[in-house]
């Protein structure tokens, strides 16, 4: 009976481990969800009351990956009023393939603004934000516009490669002014409300790419709070903050138990 127990378990870990693999290399990682917020602010100007912004983070670009036609799909549906990048741009090092996929996202026709993350300054971040500029991105380096009057969109360079400046990225901003910021980096958020933004959207985690089953940990972020903002809605001192899970994989193309993801964030009056 033994000699015929054991084979049997041998084989059912190796379908379990077959089907696992399989899954997270080939199946979730083209899986992508999308996530919609609705969040209400007693500051936010009368002309931005119902405004919607979709949230794409980390690419990662990889053309031959069919998540990346998904996510233009979704923003055809979505239909938002604006689009922001949240870092990482950059798929394998020295290419320029996601700037012809942002090409694709701007013909869409709607006004999209980007931070650079850290993949982005392990290549060659001032061609790569040139060059997104050129096909009509608005990239934010530790800068501000003003997207509406009284409303403007912030954003800081990276800060996990330790390039941000908040003194920079929020002095032409008038106080009283609503904040919409852009960061990579969910570690800059203790900083940054200092700076008394509304709302903060930042990705980096990856919802921590490859999660540990029945947990809400992975097996690695790259933050140093750990899983603390690991993924989703956070509201600290009063200022809310995303962090987006992602669209495209470091490293190794897996993901388990974290789905790429869009966001659409509503914003309305209170």
């Amino acid at each position: 009976m033994y000699k015929k127990i054991v084979p049997m378990l041998l084989i059912i870990l190796l379908v379990a481990s077959s089907t696992f693999l399989m899954y997270a290399f080939f199946v979730e990682p083209n899986l992508l969800s999308v996530t919609k917020i609705e969040l209400s602010f007693e500051g936010l100007p009368g002309n931005a009351d119902g405004l919607r912004i979709l949230q794409i983070s980390d690419l990662h670009y990889n053309g031959d990956a069919p998540i990346y036609e998904k996510v233009l799909t979704a923003i055809k549906k979505l239909n938002p009023d604006v689009i922001v990048i949240t870092g990482d741009f950059i798929g394998d090092k020295q290419n320029y393939k996601s700037v012809e996929y942002c090409k694709r996202i701007v013909s869409m026709g709607k006004p999209v603004f980007a931070v650079m993350g850290n993949w982005d300054h392990h290549s060659f971040t001032s061609e790569l934000a040139s060059r997104l500029e050129k096909a009509g991105v608005s990239v934010l380096v530790n800068t501000s516009v003003e997207f509406k009057p009284d409303f403007y969109i912030a954003g800081t360079d990276d800060s996990y490669t330790g390039f941000a400046d908040l003194d920079k990225t929020f002095a032409r901003i008038p106080e009283g002014a609503f904040v919409l910021l852009l960061t990579h980096c969910p570690d800059i958020i203790y900083d940054a409300v200092k700076y008394h933004p509304n709302l903060v959207l930042c990705g980096h985690t990856h919802g921590g790419q490859v999660k540990i089953p029945f947990t809400k940990k992975a097996l690695y972020v790259p933050s140093k709070y750990g899983s603390r903002f690991i993924e989703g809605l956070f509201k600290i001192d009063g200022v809310y903050m995303y962090v987006n899970r992602g669209i495209g994989n470091s490293h190794l193309r897996v993901r388990f138990l974290s789905k790429p993801e869009v966001t659409l964030i509503t914003l309305h009056k209170k």
